[in-house]
């Protein structure tokens, strides 16, 4: 293990330590995602041999990731130990946290024990069934204020508010206290649901003694208080009042109390509503079939029959407030959605945050419709959303509440989690019992609290229904294919002396624009043909060398004329 040079910023592993065995009666903390980064969330506890999975979440590709669909955790360290795997604990329902259970569940032909609160498992249900995977899960539905036993470990589980109904924090019992792991959370005295953060049982568990605590660090660098959810129902209110025309409303479709929040309104003002997007119906019939969600029949329509109602009498509530391509949102900025088609005077609410690396996408939505003559809200210029993450001196008051012994920060970039460390120092958390950690991280929680090493750690991509086939050499092209294009170069060669008999035909895709460029094409002929004689002087007649000939002549030549190098793919036929 090393120290960091810098206050307040814990103990980092060195990458080159191996992960040795457990001391005696000792516990593990190996993080697998969601440290150092924001999404992926997933941890796994190890107490007495046995593994208890914290989470299983997944994360949405970069711009650096052409064609991928999904990125999961790398579950390598799991894989090799299912059989030890006693459960897994769901904090809340959220992507970033289930979404990548499916994909782990493939990894064992056992029924494995799935743990969290009801509108949890009624999302993850629906996902399971869709990987026809159901049959791998065990759900067992716990309750806020519920203990439960999976093998060695002992679980207490705590309400917390957040930015999706029925959201918990995990407590595991260990021979030196407890782990305390909060999932996302903030501290709102005035819930939607009237379900606060449980401040009491947080009290209590500080009371037994928390050993160590695994706190959400995502908005660790805004200042105060987060606002409350109620905060935004007056505002979409008096949108929704003022708006002559259509009002779509775009949220995460996860986000039930804001979608009761548009609801309200829009019968406030007499309107109807129309669900749009694929996993906002899923949402909202699992929240209403819990009562989660309460939206009378006779108040909502379906998108379809959207034309037969005067539009100033209707608010549609989608999906897309990420600026996701081909999403609803996304379509209607584009004049192409196939039941909604936006006029001047309309309203469009964004009432959603920017999740980092979005913001491009998001921002070309918005342009688009503010291009249809829309009335456009979003923050920061409307305070139409409220974000479901614990800002500064939430993040204070549950250190100073629940006193932890040593502390991890989770859940954030390695800015928000240095933040977040040092905050617990100001609360009066000694420096050497903060630990910043990052992906691969091997905890040991003993009478101390530390690294003991790393596992592998690293991205799975989801490409089609390739799974983890997706490297980085295979994004290096990809990359490289959109940013500098490609040149096929098509040769018949006398497959016994090597000697051309038709070509080269030279065909460009992104390179450069042949009408414009027609000489540095032709030159380019004449470099190949060189080439191909060269190597016939030389009698070489295997085909992989004459395309590492062809390759090598012209990769030269394109970066001399051009300080550009595209993908070459020769072609040679045998003849």
């Amino acid at each position: 293990m090393q120290r960091s040079s810098e206050p307040n910023q814990g103990l980092r592993a060195s990458s080159s330590e191996a992960v040795g065995a457990p001391l005696e009666a000792s516990a593990r903390v190996v993080f697998l995602g969601g440290v150092g980064e924001v999404g992926r969330n997933m941890a796994c506890v190890e107490l007495s041999g046995r593994i208890l999975i914290v989470d299983v979440g997944l994360s949405f590709p970069h711009a650096e990731m052409p064609g991928v669909d999904l990125v999961l955790p790398d579950f390598e360290y799991v894989r090799e130990r299912m059989d030890d795997v006693e459960a897994v604990v769901l904090t809340h329902g959220h992507e970033d946290h289930i979404g990548s259970l499916p994909y782990l569940l493939r990894e064992t032909e056992r029924q494995l024990p799935v743990y969290g609160t009801p509108f949890t498992l009624a999302l993850l249900e629906r996902k399971l069934e869709e990987h026809e995977v159901r049959d791998r899960a065990e759900l067992r539905q716990v309750t806020p204020g519920e203990a439960a036993t999976a093998g060695p470990f002992s679980m207490r589980f705590l309400r917390v508010t957040h930015s999706i109904p029925d959201g918990m924090a995990v407590v595991i019992d260990t021979p030196f206290g407890s782990i305390l792991h909060t999932g996302d959370f903030k501290i709102d005295q005035t819930p939607l649901d009237g379900r606060p953060t449980d401040l009491h049982a947080l009290a209590e568990e500080a009371g037994r003694g928390v050993h160590l605590l695994l706190s959400d660090s995502t908005n660790s660098e805004e200042a105060g208080y987060t606002s409350s959810e109620r905060s935004v129902g007056p505002v979409l209110q008096d949108i929704i009042a003022r708006a002559p025309q259509l009002v779509v409303v775009a949220c995460f479709s996860s986000h039930i109390h804001r979608i009761q929040q548009v609801v309200n309104a829009a019968r406030a003002d007499e309107r109807v509503v129309a669900f749009l997007g694929r996993s906002m119906h899923q949402s909202v019939d699992a929240a209403r079939e819990l009562g989660l969600l309460h939206a009378p029949e006779q108040d909502v329509i379906l998108i379809e029959q959207l034309d037969e109602f005067d539009p100033s009498r209707v608010v549609v509530i989608s999906t897309g407030s990420q600026g996701e391509p081909l999403s609803a949102l996304s379509l209607m900025a584009a004049r192409e959605h196939k039941w909604v088609k936006l006029r001047e005077g309309d309203t469009v609410v964004l009432s959603s945050s920017l999740i980092p690396g979005n913001e491009p996408a998001i921002h070309r939505v918005i342009d688009g419709l503010y291009r249809t003559g829309a009335d456009v809200f979003h923050l920061p210029a409307y305070p139409v959303h409220a974000s479901g993450h614990a800002a500064v001196e939430e993040l204070r008051l549950m250190l100073s509440l629940v006193r932890p012994r040593w502390f991890v920060p989770i859940h954030g970039e390695r800015r928000q989690l240095a933040h977040h460390a040092k905050i617990a120092t100001e609360v009066g958390i000694p420096a050497d019992h903060v630990l910043i950690c990052e992906d691969g991280d091997v905890v040991e929680v003993g009478e101390k609290v530390q690294l003991a090493g790393r596992v592998p750690a690293g991205m799975t991509f989801v490409d089609g229904l390739g799974i983890g086939d997706v490297g980085q050499v295979v994004l290096r092209d990809r990359r490289k294919l959109s940013s500098e294009g490609v040149v096929v170069v098509v040769i018949a060669i006398d497959a016994h002396h090597g000697q051309l008999v038709a070509g080269p035909d030279i065909v460009n895709r992104g390179f450069v624009f042949d009408e414009a460029w027609g000489d540095i094409l032709e030159e380019a002929r004449e470099r190949v043909m060189l080439s191909l004689r060269e190597s016939a002087e030389a009698e070489v007649v295997d085909r992989g060398v004459l395309e590492q000939n062809v390759r090598r002549a012209l990769a030269k030549y394109f970066y001399d004329v051009t300080q550009r190098k595209p993908v070459i793919l020769p072609v040679i036929l045998e003849v």
